[in-house]
């Protein structure tokens, strides 16, 4: 029987989930060199299946530079209603794995799987169930690791991705991690490790070379200690169940520059539909949202204003946010990007509605999970240049 860890870190991460769901979706796409993002010449790729990631294609890079790098890219448009699916699915497979999971963004999850050893005693083994389990319930492969720590369960999965299974034993962490480059490290920037590189300092573990401690501690002060420390692979990171998200956020660079209210109103109309959908679905509210925009000189502003109380039903919060969205509208400047966060989340308050419109606002989400948010527009919110895509209109009453 194998010897029980005194504390064992489990991390997961669904494979290129974007791009893999878009797969999902369409079967055809599948081996081919997909990537989910907007067009250009100004859209961004926000992701890239393996097949295309060869050709230099990476998320963040913008699409006309990807295409240029594979001109057979295959462009799809992101899914958002597709993604929550999914990842609610991926929820309900943690759960009847691990009493209690932290998702740090849609596709990556921990869950400290310690007091699980009686049943589980093989981490190997665990890892295999687990990725047989996501499989079959959503379609999509998952990178597994585990590990002592979140940090080095998390560089075990980027360094076995696709479809990895990883398992780094307690006393092994500084000897797997000391031939990787210190960029592996969280924290090390390009900034910081260009400049650790040039004394001389590439790999995790050269910061552990006692030749190089005084030129790393001058360099980098009080912060030497914690990379050291990471580098041998101490870390007692906690695994937080349930980590409060504190915003949602969404936004757009244009085509066109513009500083037309009716073409800026309704893109941020829809990013209040998708993000309030998204607050209800998992019962929270926000207590202040902002507005932001850049201007053709890249300069940025941004309105940050409270809701009289917490929310997340469309019409109700729409009157601020367009008000704000106005005071931000500068007549002389033209704007490229334009964006919206809702922040302060906390668990709606019960009842925000009364019982008749608490059924007509379920009615409507189910009707957005179905067809997505710009099938379906709330009542009392008006229409702009992207109403001219066909709706279906209703009212709570």
């Amino acid at each position: 029987m194998a010897a029980r860890w005194s504390r064992q870190i489990l991390f997961g991460d669904i494979d290129a989930m974007f791009a893999s769901a878009a797969v999902l979706a369409d079967p055809s796409l599948a081996g081919k060199p997909v990537a989910v993002g907007g067009p250009p010449p100004r859209g961004i790729i926000a992701a890239a299946s393996y097949a295309v990631r060869r050709f230099g294609v990476r998320s963040a890079i913008p699409t006309i530079q990807a295409l240029r790098l594979c001109p057979q890219l295959i462009l799809v448009p992101p899914d958002r209603p597709l993604y929550q699916r999914l990842h609610r699915q991926l929820q309900e497979v943690t759960n009847r794995f691990f009493p209690e999971t932290e998702w740090t963004s849609i596709d990556e999850f921990y869950a400290d799987t310690t007091r699980l050893q009686t049943r589980h005693p093989d981490p190997r083994a665990l890892g295999r169930t687990l990725k047989a389990d996501i499989l079959h319930t959503t379609g999509l492969t998952c990178t597994i690791a585990l590990a002592s720590g979140k940090t080095v369960a998390k560089i075990a999965a980027d360094a076995h991705k696709p479809d990895g299974l990883a398992v780094i034993e307690p006393g092994a962490e500084a000897a797997f991690l000391a031939p990787l480059p210190i960029r592996s490290l969280p924290g090390m920037g390009p900034k910081s490790t260009e400049a650790i590189e040039r004394l001389g300092v590439h790999t995790v573990g050269d910061l552990l070379v006692s030749r190089f401690e005084p030129a790393l501690l001058r360099l980098l002060g009080t912060r030497l200690a914690a990379f050291q420390s990471l580098a041998r692979g101490i870390d007692s990171d906690p695994v937080v169940a349930d980590r409060e998200t504190k915003s949602v956020s969404h936004e757009t660079t244009f085509d066109e520059d513009t500083n037309d209210p009716n073409v800026l109103e309704p893109i941020i109309h829809g990013y209040l539909e998708t993000l309030a959908h998204d607050l209800r679905l998992e019962g929270l509210a926000a207590g202040s949202f902002t507005v932001k925009l850049k201007d053709s000189h890249f300069h940025i502003t941004t309105r940050q204003r409270k809701f009289p109380t917490p929310m997340n039903y469309d019409p109700d919060m729409w009157p601020d946010i367009r008000l704000a969205l106005g005071d931000l509208i500068q007549p002389r400047s033209r704007y490229r990007l334009v964006g919206l966060g809702l922040s302060d989340l906390v668990s709606a308050p019960e009842p925000l509605f009364d019982r008749r419109q608490r059924d007509a606002v379920a009615a409507l989400d189910r009707l957005i999970e179905r067809h997505g948010a710009g099938v379906v527009r709330l009542g009392a919110l008006p229409h702009g240049e992207e109403g001219k895509r066909k709706r279906i209109r209703r009212t709570p009453d």
